[in-house]
């Protein structure tokens, strides 16, 4: 031969030796260009796999550039000047699996000018000894297709390799591959039959997500012959697209249920044939998600480090509502064997980022929470919260209504002015449209609460509320050895529960503990999403605690407490990790 190929990414099952070389070199030919064809799992229209079976034909579209479509009787269209360059019987040739490779080769430029377009025909059912196809004889057409993002598969200069080509047949008929051009094949045109490039109708599309964590992604009549769609997918504003799979041309929809929560897709379709490609617009939607309604951290109320310290951050743009409260008398009425707080009093800090570092300032302070936004608490106490009212509203309890916006970090500390050291019970709630948290421009992301972690009914046990139609990714964390103070609990350890609403006395059904978070079986996720949400990675052998689940929408609690009975300043965070 006089070029081979030097394409090492392939793999050469069998090498199919060009019939034309012999009588090139015997003729004297002193023109001619190289070609490499890749063939591979060729099957009929029923999808029936072909060994040794079938002609293949290198033709010339002519000076027209044009191609004709064979015809009962012959393979180039009567009247058209198109020419066949060059021809393969692969029923002389050895195959296993339906996979050949023909191998680089020359081919002579007589007859030939250069530039002019060429294609492959594939016909299954004919053989070197019958090559006049009947009526509405089966074969599959290939070329290079604009868009494909290859070069123009044309007849090149004198002595030049023409580019690897790689066609399909069969049930997943569209190819990228790095090595080659993009190629689709699909030997379901007939002699004679009316074929041309794919033609979308682009009115007509839609994006929905009809039961949560499916995305439906629809279509009106399309037009492939002899090819199939491309379903492709990527984040809104990202460049590449994913190919989320191929369907056949009588299909009008395709499900995606491959989606994470509250991510902005956009979804197009691509229909290839051997004659071209078409492509519809891009369809965007943001998929459901859920939100934190609310958290409640129970703990003891001490003073200086062993206050309750509950934090909370909210992203977004737009306004929010947020009450914030904290409970001694009341919590008293609900379970009065408990020591509780006498006189709780809360401050509002904010930490400020304007300047690059923050700065704390003090926003907002409460004693007795009826003194002075009464009527707002109030309003705040409905359904979308899922905050219960206060029962007297003269009750020493502390809390405070806040409209609020934009990415911001607050702290609220919260101390007993009785010093009673009883239990008191530390609350977020956001009052943000819980019922539709797809709608929302703001959000509760992240609440932590730092006390005192004793043991019994002194442990530190966080309350919360997933909202919405769909999980949600929780990062849970129990701290104490990475707070960074002194007297933190050692060896924390917490564990989940959900509260049953379907059982009879809505038992608590434990969802998972972790003590060393380390050991978890998914400690490497643990990292990721914890640099995703922007929560510090704990250092390697630190004995604090950590919970990554899945969790459905209802009633949640966790609790904390120490291996061993052991006791001291704990911190329980919740993150929304997606």
């Amino acid at each position: 031969m006089g070029s081979t190929n030097n394409t090492t990414t392939m793999k050469m099952k069998n090498i199919i030796s060009f019939g034309a070389v012999a009588s090139i070199f015997a003729s004297g030919a002193f023109g001619s260009f190289g070609v490499t064809i890749d063939v591979g799992s060729l099957q009929d229209e029923g999808g029936v796999d072909l060994v040794q079976k079938g002609m293949l034909y290198l033709v010339s579209g002519g000076v027209d550039g044009e191609f004709s479509l064979p015809e009962a009787g012959g393979i180039v269209g009567a009247g058209s000047d198109d020419a066949i360059v060059e021809s393969w019987d692969l029923t002389s040739e050895v195959s296993a699996g339906g996979e050949y490779i023909i191998g680089s080769g020359e081919v002579s430029f007589a007859g030939l000018v250069e530039g002019q377009s060429l294609a492959i025909l594939w016909f299954p059912n004919l053989t070197e000894a019958n090559q006049v196809p009947a009526a509405s004889e089966a074969y599959g057409f290939y070329r290079s297709a604009d868009g494909s993002g290859g070069d123009s598969w044309a007849i090149p200069t004198d002595g030049t390799l023409l580019h690897s080509l790689k066609f399909f047949a069969g049930p997943s008929p569209l190819v990228n591959q790095s090595d080659v051009s993009p190629f689709l094949a699909a030997a379901a045109f007939a002699a004679g039959e009316d074929a041309g490039p794919p033609v979308i109708n682009l009115a007509g599309l839609s994006t929905a997500e009809p039961a949560p964590g499916t995305v439906t992604f629809g279509w009106n009549g399309t037009t492939a012959l002899g090819g199939a769609y491309s379903v492709e997918r990527r984040l809104q504003g990202g460049v590449d697209w994913t190919v989320l799979g191929s369907v056949g041309g009588d299909v009008v929809s395709f499900d995606d249920s491959d989606i994470g929560r509250g991510k902005n897709y956009e979804y197009r379709l691509v229909a290839v044939n051997g004659f071209g490609e078409e492509m519809t617009a891009a369809q965007s939607i943001e998929t459901l998600r859920s939100t934190l309604a609310n958290i409640a951290t129970r703990g003891v109320l001490g003073s200086g480090d062993q206050a309750l310290i509950l934090g909370f951050v909210i992203k977004g743009t737009g306004p929010i509502d947020i009450l914030t409260r904290a409970q001694g008398p009341e919590l008293a009425k609900v379970a009065p064997s408990l020591t509780t707080a006498i006189d709780p009093e809360m401050t509002l800090v904010e930490t400020d980022y304007s300047s690059g570092t923050g700065v704390n300032i003090e926003r907002d302070s409460n004693d007795n929470w009826g003194d002075t936004q009464l009527a707002e608490i109030k309003t705040l106490f409905d359904p979308e919260t899922f905050a219960q009212p206060n029962s007297d509203d003269n009750s020493l309890d502390a809390g405070l209504a806040l409209n609020l916006d934009g990415t911001r970090l607050f702290t609220v500390v919260v101390n007993d002015k009785g010093d009673a050291n009883g239990l008191a019970i530390v609350e977020v709630f956001d009052k943000s449209r819980q019922s539709a948290p797809n709608d929302l421009q703001n959000r509760l992301v992240n609440v932590a609460t730092r006390g005192f972690v004793g043991t019994g009914d002194e442990r530190l046990i966080a309350g919360f509320i997933v909202s919405g139609e769909v999980d949600s990714k929780l990062l849970l964390r129990g701290l104490g050895p990475s707070i960074g103070i002194g007297g933190t609990i050692v060896d924390p350890k917490i564990t989940l529960f959900r509260t049953d609403f379907t059982t009879p006395g809505f038992p608590q059904i434990e969802v998972a503990v972790n003590d060393n978070w380390e050991d978890a079986a998914n400690s490497n996720e643990v990292v990721t999403v914890s640099q995703e949400v922007g929560a510090a990675v704990l250092a390697t052998g630190s004995k604090d605690a950590i919970l990554l689940v899945d969790a459905v929408p209802g009633l949640y609690s966790f609790v904390m407490e120490g291996v061993g009975e052991t006791t001291g300043i704990g911190l329980v965070e919740v993150f929304l990790a997606d």
